[in-house]
């Protein structure tokens, strides 16, 4: 077992090992990673009018800890070795969750969490031994096990499975990494992260096969002969390392969203059969323009927001700093920049402007008029001051939005888009 605990707070690690052993054709690999439900996720293509609910906050009265984690690496570790994966645990209540040391049962290994503010995140960088037989094993994730934090953790876990192979075993292994860009339009280019989960170098001139519509849904991809609509040439990656690959000249959908589809090892250099890589959706713009959002900061679910002070006095003013990018492909106007604030329990930063739900709103705090320009690309820090400060001390939840009369025309028929946010405390005066 291995934990991570914060307030005696703790993720335990459970290891067991099945007893079947491999059979006698090595099976299909399959990646594994949690994904957290509390990370920013794009809204289905179904979604109506109404679905604009993205983040459930909770409070103490249920356990305030999500958990995500990186793949598991390797994907199938060799018997007695170490396997490894970064836990990304998310502090989703309307209170900070204190540091604290261990206690209850330990685990084989034992991680402790620093304070976690409202929606902030720590990445613990985990490994633990995986058992000396080959087979089948399962890594059991609990949180909290002790039940400090909440008086029901001990039902909250997450279980992966994986495949132990025997001591010796080396092969690489390619799949796509997190990440790529969120808005569409016209022909675009996208950066792909692509990982070796396995456990030797991979060869080079591996291919991975590209389709930007539902075009691969009419063919065997299993078969190593498809190039894909697009076909890209990997480069050697050594285990356990990422290799960001450009892939251009992918052609966004005429509808809200585009989802691209990647398979690798297209021509089973590696392996029997291509590996089915996933797939990215995003929204996409009607036109071309400028489409102003946030910059998210590094490991975190929220965004490049200061206020200052940084714990500024109930029912008082305060500066707010929000950093402001242009995710489009045109220069565009800041325009007007509405603030919002709330309780952290009401926190969304989700607008929806093609369903009205962008542009023109009239609930927020604050608002101040800009003449910055921001180029294709790049980023601006805006000041904002004397917003006003919530009347009651304690946590609370600050969204701002950019270009808010929606001067920018290309923003206006996006299904979504997610606006810079932070949390912050204020102080009795």
């Amino acid at each position: 077992m291995a934990a991570v605990r914060a307030r005696a707070l703790a993720a335990l690690l459970v290891l067991v090992a099945v007893g079947a052993g491999l059979a006698d054709d090595e099976p299909l690999m399959k990646p594994a990673r949690i994904v957290s439900r509390y990370e920013q996720r794009k809204p289905g293509a179904g979604a109506i009018k109404d679905f604009t609910k993205q983040f459930n906050v909770q409070s103490f009265t249920e356990l305030p800890l999500a958990l995500g984690t990186g793949w598991l690496t390797p994907v199938q570790p060799e018997a007695g070795k170490k396997q490894q994966a970064t836990l990304y645990i998310i502090n989703v209540g309307d209170q900070p969750v204190p540091a604290g040391t261990i206690c209850g049962e330990s685990g084989d290994v034992d991680y402790k969490l620093p304070e976690l503010l409202p929606l902030e995140t720590k990445a613990i960088k985990a490994s633990w031994k995986v058992p000396d037989t080959p087979g089948e094993a399962s890594l059991t994730i609990f949180i909290d096990s002790a039940c400090t934090v909440f008086n029901q953790s001990d039902s909250e876990q997450q279980t992966l499975g994986y495949t132990v192979v025997p001591t010796g075993t080396k092969y690489a292994f390619l799949y796509r990494n997190r990440g790529g860009v969120d808005e569409f339009w016209g022909t675009f280019k996208a950066n792909v992260g692509v990982i070796n989960l396995g456990t030797a170098p991979s060869e080079a001139g591996v291919m991975m096969a590209v389709y930007y519509d539902n075009s691969f849904n009419k063919i065997n991809t299993m078969e190593c002969t498809h190039a894909g609509q697009i076909s890209v040439e990997l480069p050697t990656i050594a285990p356990g390392k990422t290799k960001v690959v450009p892939v251009e000249g992918l052609k966004a959908a005429d509808d809200y969203f585009t989802t691209v589809a990647f398979f690798i090892d297209a021509t089973c250099k590696l392996a029997a059969a291509p590996v089915r890589a996933g797939r990215w959706t995003a929204t996409t713009a009607e036109k071309a323009g400028a489409l102003l959002g946030g910059v998210q900061t590094k490991g975190q679910i929220t965004f490049t927001v200061e206020t200052s002070p940084k714990k500024p006095k109930a029912n008082a003013t305060m500066m707010v700093k929000v950093k402001i990018a242009n995710l489009g492909d045109a220069d565009g106007p800041v325009g007007r920049v509405t603030i919002y604030t709330s309780t952290v329990a009401s926190f969304d930063p989700y607008f929806f402007p093609a369903f009205g739900l962008r542009c023109d709103l009239t609930d927020f705090a604050y608002s101040i008029n800009t003449d910055l320009v921001i180029k294709a690309g790049k980023s601006k820090t805006v000041k904002v001051t004397d917003v006003p400060v919530p009347a009651q001390a304690g946590w609370s939840a600050l969204v701002a939005l950019p270009d808010a009369d929606c001067t920018n025309v290309a923003e206006t028929g996006l299904f979504y888009q997610i606006m810079p946010s932070v949390t912050f405390e204020a102080v009795a005066p």
